[in-house]
C-alpha cells in the first residue's frame, strides 16, 4: 500500500494508520488471552503517518481509548462529530504532540463476559490513569444463573471471588505487586475509586439492571 501511494504520488497528502486489537498474552502474568486489564492487554498500538500535517518522530503519553479513532477521522476530514460519540478528537495531538487543557486523565475499562471464550477469565472492570490502576474483580456473569445457557465456550455458571487490585505503574510497570493493602496508598484508591464510581455513571455502566452484581460490588466496595 505504501508503495503504491509513493507510486501514485499521494504519500505526502494520505493519512496512514497503524493500528491493533489489543495485545494477546502468551503467558505474562501466568495468563492466556486479551481480556484482562493488565498493560499487555490493555493497550494498542497507535501510529498516525501524514507528512502534510503532522511532524516526525511526534509522541505522546495523552491516554487515548480506541473510542477517540473515529472522531479523529471525522475531524481530520473537514466533519462535525457527532454528539453521541464518546470518543474525543485528538487532531491536536496529532499535530503538536501535546496534550491539551482539559485531556481525560484516567480511562476506563470492563470485561463483562466472565469465564467464556475457553479461557476462564473473571468479569472485572477498572481505572487506569498515567500513573495509578485499580482493578474490581466482581466474577459474576451478567445473566442470574437460572437464565444461563452453557454453550461449551465457557462456565458462566462458576462465580469467582470479588477482590481488587492496585498497582503504582511508576514504581512497578510490569504490575507484578498488588498494593491494594498497602495503607501508603489509601488515600489513591479512595480516590480512584470515586473517580471510577463517577466513570461509569457518565458511561451508563453502572449496574442497575444487573441486581446480583450490584450486590457484589456494594458488598465488596470498601474491602
Amino acid at each position: 500500500m505504501i508503495d503504491c501511494l509513493k507510486q501514485l504520488g499521494l504519500m505526502e497528502n494520505t493519512i496512514v494508520i497503524y493500528t491493533s486489537d489489543q495485545g494477546y498474552m502468551l503467558g505474562e502474568h501466568d495468563y492466556i488471552d486479551k481480556r484482562w486489564m493488565y498493560e499487555e492487554s490493555m493497550r494498542m498500538p497507535l501510529i498516525v503517518h501524514f507528512p502534510k500535517a503532522y511532524g516526525t518522530g511526534l509522541r505522546s503519553d495523552a491516554l487515548i481509548n480506541n473510542t477517540d479513532f473515529a472522531p479523529t477521522l471525522i475531524d481530520i476530514a473537514g466533519g462535525e462529530v457527532p454528539s453521541y460519540m464518546q470518543g474525543t478528537s485528538l487532531k491536536s495531538i496529532l499535530e503538536t504532540g501535546v496534550e491539551p487543557e482539559g485531556w481525560r486523565q484516567s480511562t476506563y475499562y470492563r470485561y463483562w463476559m466472565h469465564m467464556g471464550s475457553r479461557h476462564a477469565n473473571p468479569a472485572h472492570f477498572g481505572i487506569r490513569t498515567k500513573k495509578y490502576k485499580l482493578i474490581f474483580y466482581y466474577g459474576a456473569y451478567y445473566k442470574t444463573k437460572d437464565k444461563i445457557k452453557q454453550d461449551g465456550w465457557g462456565r458462566y455458571d462458576f462465580d469467582t471471588p470479588a477482590a481488587w487490585e492496585f498497582y503504582d505503574l511508576e514504581k512497578d510497570p510490569q504490575e507484578m505487586q498488588n498494593e491494594y493493602g498497602n495503607p501508603k496508598y489509601r488515600e489513591i484508591i479512595s480516590k480512584l475509586k470515586e473517580e471510577l464510581k463517577s466513570k461509569r455513571k457518565k458511561l451508563n455502566e453502572e449496574d442497575g439492571d444487573y441486581p446480583h452484581i450490584q450486590k457484589i460490588i456494594d458488598e465488596h466496595w470498601n474491602d
